[in-house]
């Protein structure tokens, strides 16, 4: 650097100290910034961007043949960033990989006043920064001739990789217990993750739009697309050994019967659960819950009994309830809303009473995004006795879910959004649940006998799947689990959380534009807006004409939509292939689209 690399961090320290006001100490920092020399276009490649930043930065290592120190440069798109590059570069720059790796960074960060006035935006940048730089002082030391390599963790031992593409893609996750709201990142170093890798292994993102402009997806809260190890799986099951289950004991019929059996026990250890025999297939979410209020409710429900819901719920997690308690007698009550769109806490501590029966909630709201405390509800539940019933079709495919744990006694959740086929959905009981129940549907397979004068049910998960499975997709659903699980939910999360705080920032900026839900630290990855002066349905055609793909209208939450006071919002919701370039494009199609409907 210039004349910046001759401040020490104690000198830093002080300057800060001395200007006291944070703006002072901004525009500091934006001259230490301007004297960071610019990059070479050949170095402003993917393989060196910082992932977790939501200004473009460019981290380059520069290996050296002793192995002794870690020395690096770099630059960003912005000069409060590089104001912040030469804080890291102060810290970092020309130190042994031993020194780099036992910096606490917290306690520069907390004197220089970076951890109270940064946004957490800029604060989880600033950490990827320096978890890319550990990733250097790792790879540096494990390059150290033998005898003389710093003790690393077994998973963190790899050399200088030939590949600069491999140091681009360790990012700052937020590692969150199942259920747990996330209220501050974990930037814990984690897996690598290559979003741009993954993305291409979505077939249909590989296309364009008529007007010749790339597919930018962002509806995966309706349905995700489908890698191609899904689609092979299903193929391969149609192409190779297609039977019907449980019926054959031939080559073809005995491999599907393995197969799905092979899949109930990914699911089982996927959510937690104790036993592959409280696994059953389904549908979609929608067969799932209504087979939970059918079988369960109009035998134990009667009247005077509560079923406490909540109103984000989506009409699959209302409706069927609304059924069954007019067939019981049983009463259904909402629980409400805070201001920004979580559950009212104190409210709904106050609505569980004894004459609650069954608490039925989703996991994560699909038009809100926001994200249940299934711990703090499932406890309230055992505290009278309530059964707890999950919508999972939102909070499965990105949020570890631990039935066991949280005290779960039913869920249902779609292979769809989970990056599987449609058609086939998964359904969850506790054994003793699912024993004492009557079934949903009958016909074959849920009988153990039939004769003029009745039948016999067969055990759980079987008489919960009358007539014949969506074989297929079932197996095919084991793909998309061992593909997730693959990548790994922790390090898919951080991606997803980083694209949704780029495209809060960005979509804040546009005129007129009105997100609804809580901060980006309670919700997933989903954004509902409207646009003052226009219709939901003409944004989404107008975006569709940029290639840009949401969804519009209630999304089957018609009470959440009357309680937000619009009748439709438009909804982009991320997934793990999706990118700050598709955020630049949703972004670029809305303020075309307000230009075409002159509302600026």
């Amino acid at each position: 650097m210039t004349e910046s690399q001759e401040l020490t961090l104690d000198e830093l320290v002080e300057e800060f100290e001395f200007l006291g006001d944070w703006g002072e100490q901004c525009r500091y920092l934006i001259e230490l910034g301007e004297q960071l020399p610019d990059l070479p276009e050949s170095e402003k490649i993917e393989a060196y961007r910082v992932v977790g930043c939501l200004s473009r930065v460019w981290l380059v290592p520069e290996p050296r043949t002793d192995h002794e120190h870690v020395w690096f440069h770099a630059k960003s798109d912005g000069r409060l960033v590089d104001g912040l590059i030469v804080i890291v570069s102060l810290l970092f720059n020309g130190k042994s990989p031993t020194e780099i790796l036992e910096t606490d960074v917290r306690v520069p960060f907390k004197k220089l006043g970076l951890e109270s006035h940064l946004a957490m935006q800029r604060r989880n940048g600033l950490q990827a920064m320096v978890e890319r730089v550990r990733d250097l002082a790792r790879t540096v030391a494990s390059a150290r001739p033998a005898g003389e390599s710093h003790k690393l963790p077994a998973d963190q031992s790899a050399g200088w990789p030939s590949n600069p593409a491999t140091l681009s893609t360790q990012v700052p996750v937020a590692v969150m217990s199942p259920g747990q709201v996330r209220t501050e990142p974990n930037v814990a170093p984690t897996r690598a993750f290559d979003v741009m890798a993954a993305r291409g292994q979505f077939p249909a993102l590989q296309h364009v739009n008529p007007a010749g402009l790339p597919i930018v997806y962002l509806d995966s809260a309706s349905s995700s697309q489908k890698p191609q190890v899904v689609i092979d799986k299903e193929t391969e099951v149609y192409e190779q050994y297609y039977a019907n289950a449980y019926r054959g004991v031939y080559r073809f019929g005995d491999r599907v019967s393995q197969e799905l059996e092979a899949v109930r026990e990914k699911v089982a250890t996927f959510i937690g659960a104790e036993s592959s025999e409280e696994i059953f297939f389904t549908s979609g979410t929608t067969m799932g819950m209504n087979l939970v209020a059918n079988a369960w409710g109009r035998k134990f429900l009667k009247a005077g009994d509560e079923i406490l819901l909540t109103m984000v719920e989506h009409h699959a997690n209302i409706v069927p309830w609304h059924w069954v308690a007019e067939q019981t007698g049983a009463v259904v009550r909402f629980a409400p809303l805070a201001g920004d769109g979580q559950l009212d806490l104190e409210q709904f501590d106050k609505l569980v009473t004894e004459r609650t029966r069954v608490i039925s909630i989703t996991g994560l709201s699909n038009v809100l995004g926001t994200i249940t405390p299934l711990e703090h509800v499932s406890a309230q539940a055992r505290r009278v006795g309530a059964l707890l019933v999950v919508d999972g079709a939102q909070s499965v495919p990105h949020l570890p879910i631990d039935v066991v744990r949280q005290h779960v006694d039913f869920m249902a959740f779609s292979g769809h959004k989970l990056y599987g086929p449609s058609g086939v959905g998964v359904g969850y009981g506790r054994r003793d649940l699912l024993e004492s129940m009557d079934p949903f549907l009958c016909g074959g397979h849920m009988i153990s006998t039939v004769s003029v004068d009745g039948f016999t049910l067969a055990r759980a998960p079987a008489k919960f799947e009358a007539g014949t499975l969506p074989i297929a997709q079932a197996i095919a659903l084991g793909a998309a689990i061992d593909y997730v699980q693959a990548l790994g939910l922790d390090v898919i999360h951080a991606p997803e959380q980083q694209v949704l705080a780029y495209a809060f920032e960005q979509m804040s900026q546009i005129d007129g534009l009105k997100i609804y839900g809580p901060s980006i630290a309670e919700r997933g990855g989903i954004i509902p807006f409207t646009v003052d002066g226009a219709a939901a349905q003409d944004i989404a055609s107008l975006l569709d004409v940029h290639g840009v793909c949401v969804r519009h209208g209630h999304h089957c939450t018609m009470p959440l939509h009357d309680w937000l006071g619009v009748p439709a919002t438009i909804r982009a919701s991320f997934g793990l292939y999706n990118t700050t370039a598709d955020v630049d494009a949703l972004v670029s199609g809305l303020k075309s689209a307000r230009e075409i409907l002159k509302l600026t």
